[in-house]
């Protein structure tokens, strides 16, 4: 059977819509909340040789967001509930789905790995905007060798993806900015 495992939603998400949706299509919903965050994933979704942890650390507050874990879903499933979910307004930016890995870890470390992801993905699609915005510089102004420069070296370090860093990304990110405002502002 499919299951849902919701994590700290929120008094405005219309959970009672929610769970019509998911009784309708025979998903069992698990929702647990920030006193669970230490017990292993497999547990919360009742899986077998998973057991309770009675260790707890401290609330962080960068963890204090919903979540939406999916189990045991097919491809076609799985992409009709999220469809589903976005055409009512039930859309939940954090999730992932059950892996043989991460039924291991705590749901803490889940909620980690999870925003760190979507905070890369988020900085990666802004990056991908400023280039085709450099792009798009190009193309009216012509070439300014500083930014062409610049833009060689992000292609550079994205394509070999062992480097990735945050931190470095997002330097990049600012210098790209900078270089597209400097254009914009010399071309008014």
């Amino acid at each position: 059977m499919a299951k849902v495992l919701l994590y700290n939603i929120k008094n405005d998400y219309d959970i009672d819509k929610f769970e019509k949706i998911a009784y309708d299509r025979g998903i069992e919903i698990i929702r647990v909340g920030k006193s669970d965050i230490d017990q292993v994933v497999g547990f919360l979704l009742s899986m077998e040789d998973f057991e309770m942890k009675d260790e707890s650390l401290a609330f962080d507050e960068n963890l204090d967001f919903p979540f939406i874990l999916f189990a045991d879903f097919d491809k076609s499933g799985l992409f009709d509930l999220l469809d589903t979910m976005r055409e009512n307004n039930l859309a939940i930016q954090h999730k992932a789905s059950e892996t043989a890995n991460n039924v291991n870890w705590t749901l803490r470390e889940l909620l980690i790995e999870n925003d760190k992801e979507g905070k890369m993905m988020g900085l990666i699609n802004n990056i991908n905007k400023l280039l085709e915005k450099a792009k798009g510089l190009k193309e009216i102004h012509g070439e300014d060798p500083k930014l062409k420069n610049l833009v060689i070296e992000i292609n550079t370090y994205f394509n070999d993806q062992t480097l990735f860093d945050f931190e470095v990304a997002k330097k990049y990110y600012l210098k790209l900015l900078d270089e597209i405002l400097r254009i914009e502002e010399k071309t008014k």
